[in-house]
């Protein structure tokens, strides 16, 4: 037997023993263009776990081109996976490690999607130029921790922020120049539950927070700040743009009332308004500010908008 033919034999024995890992795992080499590789990488072998479980075969997804485009079809998903690659697999070579991690959204041939925390060699031998890539699904704990996160961040009843999940919004708002906040209270809540029962106030509140979710854009943060106050948070607002969404919020809930058995019931918040400025920058001072502001409209007859304004 020549050299080729056994090392033919010994490729074919490698792989018949990766076929049956319970894993998904590939393996690639570089594809070499007139003595200069690309950035491309043939897929030289799926094992019988890829195969099954994401439905792709080698004429199907021949290299990594293939797979970033089928396995990320989302275009900017795709590109965030790679920039986040590119970071992994330095850090790695950094730290002298020779395989690298990262968690991904990975698309199936059928179209669904799954978690997986994806392996990749990153310190290999150039001859043969082979990377293997082991896929591990992670898909139900990964979505575990994400609905667990959710419960911990939001309001159970109103499915708003709670102020655990304002701070871990604020969080990602360093870059914000100004914001705005508005605090709203629900007037004469107390005789609501009194009268009609807290089942009807609870259906108020969860009322209330569609109006919110309505009258805001995608970019602030509604919560649920504690009983029947509630909290907005408006990244680079302006005096104009909190006062406006204060007043359209008033006007709002008292134009649409309660319904509660067959009957209309008048229902009204008020609210108090503040903003950032260069002496005011902590968020707590802000809310100070829009709670003074909020006393003085609850003061002021109710179902009005006061300011504290720097």
């Amino acid at each position: 037997m020549n050299k080729a033919a056994s090392l033919d034999q010994l490729k074919q024995y490698f792989f018949d023993a990766l076929d049956i890992v319970p894993l998904p795992l590939l393996i690639s080499e570089g594809i070499v263009s007139d003595n200069v590789e690309d950035g491309n990488r043939a897929h030289v072998f799926f094992n019988r776990a890829f195969k099954h479980q994401l439905g792709y075969t080698l004429d199907t997804m021949p290299d990594i081109y293939s797979w970033f485009d089928k396995a990320y079809p989302d275009p900017l998903y795709r590109q965030e996976v790679i920039s986040h690659w590119h970071q992994v697999v330095h850090r790695a070579q950094i730290q002298g490690e020779r395989t690298a991690e990262l968690p991904a959204l990975i698309s199936h041939a059928d179209g669904t999607q799954r978690w997986y925390a994806v392996t990749a060699q990153v310190d290999v031998a150039p001859n043969p130029d082979w990377h293997i890539v082991v896929l591990r699904d992670i898909h139900q704990l990964k979505t575990s921790l994400e609905e667990t996160t959710h419960a911990s961040l939001t309001d159970s009843l109103t499915q708003l922020s709670n102020r655990r999940g304002v701070n871990a919004w604020l969080k990602h708002q360093e870059k914000t120049h100004t914001m705005g906040v508005i605090l709203l209270d629900i007037d004469r809540f107390k005789r609501v539950n009194d009268t009609l029962g807290h089942v009807a106030g609870d259906r108020l509140l969860v009322q209330i927070a569609g109006q919110l979710r309505q009258l805001t854009t995608t970019d602030t943060c509604c919560a649920r700040w504690g009983g029947e106050e509630f909290a907005i948070f408006l990244p680079n607002s302006s005096p104009q743009k909190t006062a406006q969404l204060a007043n359209d919020i008033c006007l709002q809930v008292h134009h649409e009332g309660f319904l509660w058995q067959a009957k209309w019931h008048n229902v009204s918040v008020s609210a108090g308004c503040a903003l950032s400025s260069s002496t005011i920058r902590h968020v707590d001072d802000i809310i100070q500010h829009a709670d003074n502001a909020l006393y003085k409209a609850k003061q002021s007859g109710r179902n009005q908008v006061c300011y504290d304004w720097p």
